[in-house]
């Protein structure tokens, strides 16, 4: 179990930065609960600022209070501290969501009870005002997506029970002073951990072990090679082998599905693993597993052709990952979006990558408009449906089409994508 609730003091005075009604005024009601009397406005008085997970790490105002003593505190902080029982966290640069989903589904399959946000954007998992509520009781497990800005700006004083890190590349420049700070962000994920707390790394990514370094918690692996440690792994056959702590052994078949799924229920597995659950609960439900909305998920027919909604693949590597994961399949590949200051050499790699392997391309939005060329593509549209509606034809009957911008785009263009109709 963790470390205790949050105690924030009685009638000390407080400051809300959040952007979301419905989490903003979760905070409101999670402070006073608390004894915190809310400020009006960017009092220079306020002993706890809460804000949001958009908010820079390096934030003038951020920056401001920590300077004058004041406390920096998250929303998630609000509720990971009053959770009874027992929390899951996941981090990464990649896989957070999918991880978290995948966890939900193997809990809940092998017996467990669970909650686990359904309202936050996109379909991510972060603690968000839908889990504001009553605490979770002692026999409830709590799984929280926390992303970088979360956590530098959390205090942790809950600790989590397990702590699940997917994998660490350079990320959100624009959200932290430097990639250093981008890692010792996700690093405090295991603040307060100790022996009886457990932290789940990914055993194939020798660049995140290294950028994690030394762990005070009880240690588990998934992916890899299956070399007797605690976790789940691939084997070369396909199947995926379970390992408890107890030397309890089982294997399962993992879903027919892209990397990006299998590393999530691989991960997830792990997690389970070291939460407590039985090799034999969990290996009947891992090829059950379906991937989360907008992360390489087939939608089903649109015009004729399959789509495959990758719309949160809003950076160079993400889409890059997407494109060779299906390139066997010859996908007419949508990318685009809204402007955005990616790393040009990134950028290039995926188009490079693109002409390599002669796939056609589609282009939207203000992004999408600047890399027509560069791209070779095939057409250009305002919105992403436009584009879409011009991939499907190009794909033809029970061709792919890929969407995978590349550049961020907005959260009801993702939605609009995910609700296309199947034909």
């Amino acid at each position: 179990m963790g470390s205790g609730p949050m105690l924030l003091g009685d009638a000390i005075h407080g400051v809300i930065r959040v952007h979301s009604d419905d989490d903003r005024l979760a905070a409101a009601t999670l402070l006073a609960e608390a004894g915190v009397i809310l400020d009006i406005g960017r009092s220079t008085d306020a002993a706890v600022l809460v804000v949001d997970e958009w908010t820079p790490q390096h934030d003038p105002e951020v920056l401001a209070a920590r300077a004058r003593g004041c406390r920096v505190i998250t929303l998630a902080d609000l509720i990971l501290a009053r959770a009874e029982g027992p929390i899951v966290a996941v981090t990464g640069t990649a896989g957070k969501t999918s991880t978290c989903h995948a966890l939900r589904a193997l809990l809940i399959n092998s017996g467990a009870t669970v909650v686990m946000s359904d309202t936050a954007r996109s379909s991510n998992a972060w603690p968000d005002h839908s889990l504001a509520g009553t605490p979770t009781p002692l026999h409830v497990v709590l799984i929280a997506e926390l992303t970088s800005t979360h956590l530098c700006h959390m205090e942790m004083r809950r600790t989590v029970d397990v702590a699940i890190i997917t994998t660490l590349r350079p990320d959100h420049a624009d959200l932290h002073p430097n990639h250093t700070a981008y890692i010792e962000s996700k690093k405090r994920i295991l603040l307060g951990q100790g022996p009886s707390h457990a932290v789940v790394l990914p055993g194939d990514d020798p660049d995140t072990l290294s950028a994690i370094g030394a762990v005070a918690g009880d240690t588990w692996m998934f992916a890899g090679p299956d070399v007797g440690a605690k976790g789940a792994f691939r084997r070369p056959d396909g199947r995926c082998v379970l390992r408890d702590s107890r030397g309890d052994v089982a294997d399962g078949v993992l879903p027919d599905a892209p990397p990006v799924l299998i590393r999530a229920v691989l991960a997830a597995a792990a997690g389970a693993l070291a939460l407590g659950a039985t090799p034999q609960s969990l290996a009947p439900h891992l090829a059950q597993v379906t991937s989360a909305p907008h992360r390489q998920r087939e939608l089903g027919l649109f015009r004729d052709a399959r789509i495959i909604d990758d719309t949160m693949a809003a950076t160079p590597r993400k889409t890059l990952a997407a494109i060779e994961a299906f390139a066997s399949q010859h996908p007419v590949v949508v990318i685009g979006g809204d402007q955005f200051d990616h790393d040009p050499a990134e950028v290039a790699e995926v188009l490079v990558r693109l002409r390599d392997l002669r796939l056609r391309v589609v282009t939207f939005g203000d992004a999408g408009e600047g890399l027509g060329a560069d791209a070779r593509a095939i057409s250009w549209a305002p919105t992403v449906m436009g584009a879409l509606g011009a991939a499907a034809t190009i794909a033809g009957d029970g061709g792919l089409v890929l969407v995978s911008p590349m550049f961020p785009m907005k959260p009801a263009e993702r939605d609009r994508v995910a609700a296309l109709p199947e034909s």
